[in-house]
């Protein structure tokens, strides 16, 4: 039987990504671009409207099994409702996967875009046996992306909501989140929230710098310290055997990951699980989302 490719995709809270991706993993017809699009009160058009401009662009009807779609939200258990998208507005509380596929004549499978991401990293790791493995990754982005392996399995909770660590609250934080609650760590510790203070501190910056010019600073220094609160706290109540730190704020050229693990293991339980953290970062590209959007599409086809 000949396996049709995937059209995978990665939506997050700055760019929108797509892609042709075979079984073997071989990516073509790459497209980026800005997601503004989809914080718009028609997102779920627009959105449609991208797909289908992209099979039509590269004569694609026919030729794929299915799309499949990381996007950053909060999704319910069977993975087709969208609840909450904070940084993208224009794909909140509907029923995404349905519209889709009625729209587009595929089958269409969506979670959350840190799942796909953590997915691809576990390719790329060398894990002996990945079903009695604890994996966690914090993806820092726009916001604060997490993903939870347990056992082999992404473990999304009751409601399918679990591993929203960017919004647990933060002592003494007050300022309202894009989700509407108030004090949520995405708030202090965020590629958001980066932004705001490279604007306000450090104008004469471009935030492609900030750690180059500024990792010293004081200011810049209370950033990764917020950073790692969240983190540390999901160490500790998960003892993961492996952690993966990525995203665009972590992979940003300067960034001090030698501080940020040491104010991670300064707030994690001793003896452990703080003598045997186990820190990855991989290496990322702009085609990493993708590609994992596409794995995740073919295991569900497979299954």
């Amino acid at each position: 039987m000949i396996v049709k490719d995937i059209i995978g995709i990665d939506i997050g809270g700055t760019n929108f990504r797509i892609g042709t991706v075979s079984k073997d993993g071989s990516l073509r017809y790459f497209i980026k671009k800005p997601s503004t699009m989809l914080n718009q009160e028609d997102g779920v058009k627009n959105l449609i409207a991208e797909i289908e401009k992209y099979i039509h662009m590269y004569q694609l009807e026919d030729k794929v099994s299915c799309v499949s779609i990381g996007i950053p939200s909060i999704l319910n258990k069977e993975k087709t409702f969208v609840y909450s998208t904070p940084n993208l507005k224009g794909l909140e509380n509907i029923d995404l996967a349905t519209k889709l596929q009625e729209a587009l004549k595929l089958k269409v499978y969506i979670d959350r875009d840190v799942n796909h991401l953590l997915l691809n990293d576990i390719q790329h790791m060398e894990i002996e046996d990945i079903s009695q493995q604890t994996i966690v990754g914090f993806y820092i982005g726009t916001g604060i992306g997490n993903a939870i392996i347990i056992h082999g399995k992404a473990y999304s909770g009751k409601n399918g909501v679990a591993g929203e660590l960017g919004h647990i609250p933060l002592y003494g934080v007050k300022e309202q989140c894009t989700c509407a609650n108030y004090g949520c760590a995405e708030v202090k510790a965020s590629g958001k929230y980066l932004n705001q203070l490279v604007e306000q501190h450090f104008p004469e910056c471009i935030i492609d710098e900030i750690f180059i010019r500024h990792s010293e600073d004081a200011i810049i220094q209370e950033f990764v310290e917020n950073l790692s609160i969240p983190l540390a706290t999901e160490i500790n109540i998960l003892d993961p055997d492996y952690i993966v730190l990525a995203g665009g704020v972590i992979e940003m050229e300067g960034f001090p990951k030698e501080a940020l693990i040491e104010q991670v293991k300064k707030r994690t339980r001793k003896p452990y699980p703080e003598a045997n953290l186990q820190f990855v970062f991989p290496k990322h590209t702009q085609e990493s989302g993708v590609l994992g959007s596409a794995h995740y599409g073919f295991s569900k086809l497979e299954s």
